[in-house]
């Protein structure tokens, strides 16, 4: 069995990590950016506003800023540095340390692959409601760690192949619970694949998840 114990997680310096992320080349525009873009266009026609918490390599950002005001959050300068589009509204920031306050209430709130990295994923998710409007929903994307694979791994005693980066590693049910906690309700489940398979059982065959979240009354 692997020895999990000395593996360190978190990101410690977050430029070094965007650097390193740009020499794997996993920079690259995917189907899970065209997928939470398409959630919000689904939602809001009109337009609207959205926040991207954790803006990344920018890509939904980039998608989402072409038909509405969009606002952004990153934890590395060098990321935002090298955005090939407008970034005055992209704040730099690290969210374990507050959630900054734009004064303006969002219709979508993406946070897409970020709440891993969270110290307080229940108490930021709780903060997060106070900027939504009221017809405002919250578009979460995470790694499937229950996954079909991972889960073979397991029953042989492997630890899946999980970035360092994750300072927690929650299943489905578990991430789903913690909505709850939270004071959201599931409205819709999305696998970050095509497929029959990805559609009808997301939580044992998509390798990312992204739900959409409605606050509870």
């Amino acid at each position: 069995m692997q020895n999990t114990s000395a593996r360190k997680f978190g990101v410690d310096d977050p430029d070094e990590y965007w650097r390193e992320r740009v020499r794997v080349g996993r920079t690259k525009e995917h189907r899970i950016h065209r997928l939470i873009a398409e959630l919000i266009q689904a939602r809001f026609p009109e337009g609207g506003t959205v926040l991207d918490y954790g803006v990344g390599d920018g890509h939904v950002f980039r998608l989402c800023r072409e038909h509405r005001k969009t606002y952004g959050v990153e934890f590395s300068r060098e990321a935002i540095s090298a955005y090939e589009f407008p970034s005055e509204t992209i704040a730099h920031a690290d969210l374990n340390r507050g959630i900054p306050d734009f004064g303006v209430r969002f219709d979508a709130i993406v946070l897409s692959m970020v709440l891993h990295w969270l110290d307080d994923p229940e108490g930021f998710l709780r903060g997060a409601r106070n900027h939504l409007t009221d017809r405002g929903r919250l578009i979460v994307a995470v790694p499937n760690v229950a996954h079909y694979r991972y889960r073979i791994r397991f029953l042989f005693g492997e630890f899946p192949r999980i970035s360092l980066s994750h300072k927690n590693i929650m299943t489905p049910p578990e991430v789903e619970a913690l909505f709850r906690a939270a004071g959201y309700e599931i409205e819709q489940l999305k696998s970050t694949k095509a497929g029959v398979r990805n559609r009808l059982w997301p939580r044992l065959f998509a390798s990312s998840l992204v739900y959409v979240l409605k606050a509870q009354v």
